[in-house]
């Protein structure tokens, strides 16, 4: 039921965003078995952006993902985030950032955060692209078993772009979160994608997310969290 809302919100977002002066891209994929095994799984993404100057930009992000095997969840993540990027010149940029999360067979029941931060492209061509930025921020964290973390945090972050063949894009967003208050609780999170064009706007996505947390946000769980996405992908 959760998952359906999700869907249904996304595809509002994108309807509204192809009236409008928004652009970006959505994403569906999903896969359901029946009979000797059942299995359900979903998994979404929005990703939406829009120049409200010539130097600044808004943006907004969603993704729901679930699955289920003989009724029993083994994956139940909702994300959101919105933000503001400011170019301050060709390869430099700040932004500002708002998210919220919840991963409840990661033990976290809803989390939201804020932080503001600097980044730089450090290579850039018509093949390859790198950018890293750096920044402080706030996270409020509820964790399944009623515990509560509070506290600022620094991260860093490299995003990577290659065109590796005229079919083929692959991109990597890899991230490092640290506890000011706590070093030893960090999270580290990747997202890989290899996307290919099928037709105009259109695209076919393989996409393979990391999350590892070094102290769990429940103790007894594991620390690292996988997903492999299969996903038809439409430019808005």
């Amino acid at each position: 039921m959760r998952t359906a809302a999700a869907l249904m919100a996304a595809a509002a977002v994108a309807a509204l965003a192809a009236e409008g002066q928004w652009e970006g891209q959505a994403s569906l994929g999903g896969l359901v078995t029946s009979g000797n095994s059942e299995v359900t799984q979903l998994d979404s993404g929005l990703e939406l952006a829009r120049s409200l100057l010539p130097y600044l930009t808004a943006d907004m992000k969603a993704s729901a993902s679930y699955g289920s095997q003989e009724g029993d969840t083994y994956r139940e993540k909702y994300a959101a985030e919105t933000g503001l990027r400011w170019d301050i010149s060709e390869s430099s940029y700040s932004r500002l950032r708002g998210y919220w999360t919840r991963d409840e067979l990661s033990g976290i029941s809803h989390e939201y955060g804020a932080s503001a931060g600097l980044g730089r492209s450090i290579l850039s061509s018509s093949a390859f692209q790198a950018a890293m930025e750096a920044g402080a921020g706030l996270l409020h964290r509820e964790s399944t078993e009623d515990s509560v973390l509070e506290t600022s945090t620094g991260y860093l972050s490299l995003d990577l772009e290659w065109g590796a063949t005229e079919a083929w894009t692959i991109t990597e967003e890899a991230t490092l979160t640290n506890d000011f208050q706590d070093s030893e609780n960090y999270t580290m999170e990747s997202v890989l994608e290899a996307s290919s064009s099928i037709t105009g706007n259109l695209s076919f996505l393989v996409g393979y997310d990391i999350t590892y947390h070094n102290l769990p946000p429940v103790e007894g769980n594991e620390k690292t969290d996988t997903a492999l996405r299969l996903q038809l992908r439409l430019a808005i």
